[in-house]
């Protein structure tokens, strides 16, 4: 008879000590127990092959495993069986890993229809399904269902004695869940409590030790506890040298490392110099830039504008600790025409790029796939072109030209404009910069009388109408356009132009007329529940009164109606 006990311990020595010889002793095994015709070991047997092939990513020799399994189950008699479920749970494990999501979850759907009928109480094998089926929900998008089996499987395990490693692991992986549906409270709960329930276990710690630690210190990166995060990752890099080795996993832990030290170097350089990013460029181009430019290409000099302009928050000034994170440090533009480009550029970026990283303790600019090209050597024409589409102001007095101001986005003739020139013997991008540098007149009543009429219609008519159907998705919807629409207005009302979306409250810091706006848009920002409508169409006709004054003081129309539409049809009556 087949010693199917025997043939499993010899199969554990292999596992540990020699997996290349796996396959042949399975299929060795396989052949002796059908030989004996002992049904069980075989279906046992098939059941480690299902799992050796899922591993070895094996499709071909995982299927005909599946397929001789059942033929093997149905011989046997054993459907419905508790043995029969646990066959196809090992199934549609394998069938998940190879992308077979809805025979997987078929399969599980058996198993769990017979587990809950033959368990009379907490089974680990039920807290197995559980896991697998969340592992399925989540690679298919349902994180919600994902980790409602997970906190089962926590419910079963918790049941279950000398289960501290289980209950830590399975923290691990609500918390991963969590991240993954962007709560990140809840989610650096579950860490901290594995790398607790970890760290109180005696003896070696349980493998899984690394990953709730690498969690946490993600978790931590995300809270911006940066010396929390790298002594989570450098105790996860010590167990993972422990238990595997220097492997793809270590590898990728060593780069978050990396990433975290790197990110909390800049924020103390940062902190420790109190200086912005304007500053430091300055100070930069005038340490290294314009010495290497009157050393190497001295019959250039006068005609390279040197400064910092375009995208960035240290372009605007805005930048402060967690600016530092990327695409910020030492580094400035060199802004040549097209001929001298064409000339120098190419050996004028080189000679750039070997000017030292770190300057006054800041580390080297860690640039981004993102941030690439905001620094160093630039021609005029490409710089404009790239956000106007121009590469120097159209003539508003020409149809064409005026078409072409109208579909200029604010934030791009922000970009363009915004920064410092440290030097410009030549003047030819100062010049173009003014060209750009405020709206033609006609163009920027234009487009104050579009911002006006979008919070006429969406603020003072469609709000209170969607209020009216109780239809709140909507009325939140009115609200949000209602804001970007007085934003834009009080931008062009100050003659600025609006930057990019998430500096927009920020910029209205500089405004000169209509100081009060941001306060009286945050407050409606705020109002987003039924019960505050009566409230929002207060604060929206008290913010519409606002601007009636200011186009008034302006004398760009005379009428007193708080009805921004009829301020509209008056307004572009100038142009």
């Amino acid at each position: 008879m087949f010693a199917l006990n025997h043939f499993l311990e010899k199969l554990d020595k292999i596992y540990a000590e020699n997996p290349k010889e796996l396959e042949g002793f399975l299929k060795s095994g396989l052949s002796e127990a059908s030989a004996w015709g002992d049904l069980s070991s075989v279906l046992v047997i098939l059941n480690e092959l299902i799992g050796y092939y899922r591993v070895m990513n094996n499709p071909e020799e995982c299927g005909e495993c599946i397929r001789k399994a059942r033929q093997t189950a149905d011989s046997m008699g054993i459907q419905g069986t508790v043995n029969y479920a646990t066959m196809l749970l090992n199934i549609g494990t394998a069938q998940r890993v190879m992308g077979m999501m809805q025979e997987a979850e078929e399969q599980y759907e058996q198993v769990f229809e017979i587990y809950s009928r033959e368990f009379t109480g907490p089974d680990y094998r039920m807290a197995t399904l559980y896991n697998n089926r969340s592992i399925l929900y989540a690679q298919t998008g349902r994180l919600s269902e994902a980790k409602q089996d997970l906190e089962k499987a926590m419910e079963v395990i918790q049941t279950l004695e000398q289960s501290e490693a289980e209950i830590a692991t399975t923290h691990v992986n609500i918390g991963n869940l969590c991240f993954q549906m962007q709560d990140l409270a809840e989610g650096t709960r579950h860490m901290e409590e594995a790398v607790r329930i970890f760290e109180e276990m005696s003896g070696k710690k349980d493998a899984h030790y690394s990953s709730a630690l690498s969690g946490l210190g993600e978790a931590y990166f995300r809270c911006n506890r940066l010396e929390d995060s790298v002594r989570c990752y450098e105790k996860a890099l010590e167990e993972i040298l422990l238990n595997y080795g220097e492997n793809d996993y270590y590898r990728v832990t060593k780069r978050n490392l990396d990433l975290v030290r790197d990110t909390l170097n800049r924020l103390e350089a940062v902190r420790r110099q109190n200086m912005k990013g304007m500053e430091i460029s300055r100070k930069y181009y005038e340490a290294y830039g314009k010495p290497m430019i009157e050393e190497k290409y001295p019959e250039y000099k006068e005609r390279i504008a040197a400064g910092l302009a375009g995208e960035g928050s240290e372009c605007m000034g805005y930048d402060d600790e967690f600016s530092s994170d990327h695409d910020f440090g030492p580094g400035f533009c060199l802004w040549l025409t097209r001929e001298d480009y064409e000339e120098i550029g190419e050996q004028l970026q080189k000679d750039y790029e070997s000017l030292p990283k770190e300057f006054m303790g800041f580390p080297a600019r860690n640039t981004t796939m993102q941030g690439g090209g905001r620094v160093g050597v630039i021609c005029m024409d490409d710089f404009f072109r790239r956000y106007t589409g121009y590469v120097s102001a159209p003539d508003a007095e020409e149809k064409a030209g005026e078409t072409g101001w109208m579909t200029m986005e604010p934030a791009a003739l922000f970009t363009v404009t915004n920064g410092k020139i440290f030097t410009d013997s030549m003047g030819e991008f100062t010049r173009r910069r003014a060209g750009f540098a405020v709206y033609p007149e006609k163009v920027r009543v234009r487009r104050l009388g579009q911002a006006l009429g979008l919070m006429a219609q969406a603020g003072q008519y469609n709000y209170g109408r969607m209020c009216k159907r109780k239809d709140w998705e909507a009325a939140f919807l009115c609200i949000s356009e209602f804001v970007n629409g007085a934003i834009e207005a009080g931008y062009l009302l100050n003659r600025k132009y609006m930057p990019f979306y998430k500096w927009k409250m920020r910029g209205m810091e500089d405004f000169t007329c209509l100081t009060s706006l941001r306060e009286g848009l945050s407050a409606l920002i705020g109002m987003r529940s039924s019960e505050q409508a009566e409230e929002a169409t207060r604060q929206i006709e008290h913010i519409c009164n606002l601007f009636v004054q200011e186009l008034n003081r302006q004398g760009l129309t005379r009428s007193k109606e708080s009805f921004l539409e009829v301020q509209k049809q008056e307004l572009l009556e100038h142009v």
